[in-house]
This record gives C-alpha cells, structure tokens and sequence, in this order.
C-alpha cells in the first residue's frame, strides 16, 4: 500500500526563471562562465586518460622488450 500523496504547497518548486533556454536560472555571464568550467573539466578529463594511455602503453612495451 502506497502511503497517500502530500498535498503541501510549500513543497512546489517555483518554474525556472530563464526558460528553456537558461534551466538554472542564471544570467548570460554566469552561464558562459559555466560552460567554460565544463570544458576545461571535459579537457582535463581527455589529458588524464590521454596520459594514463600513454604510460600504460610504454610500461607494456618495456616489459615486452626485456621479458
């Protein structure tokens, strides 16, 4: 039995200020601002597993090369 559903409106979430376009409510420089961060996250992310690839690779080898 599910428990009955809570009529409190309190608890509604008022829409978003920005509309579709802007789902955190934030202004124009605070959104480029947010996705600048997400690209250098995005880019960071690329570089690590570029380099644990890389090192990986030359460990491999190194092994293949002497054993």
């Amino acid at each position: 039995m599910s428990p009955p559903p809570i009529d409190d409106p309190s608890l509604d979430l008022p829409p978003p200020k920005g509309g579709p376009g802007d789902p955190f409510g934030e202004g124009p420089v605070a959104a480029k601002a947010r996705r600048q961060r997400s690209l250098f996250i995005a880019l960071a992310l690329v570089a690590f597993v570029a380099l644990v690839f890389v090192n990986s690779m030359l460990k491999l080898a190194a092994r293949a090369h002497h054993g």
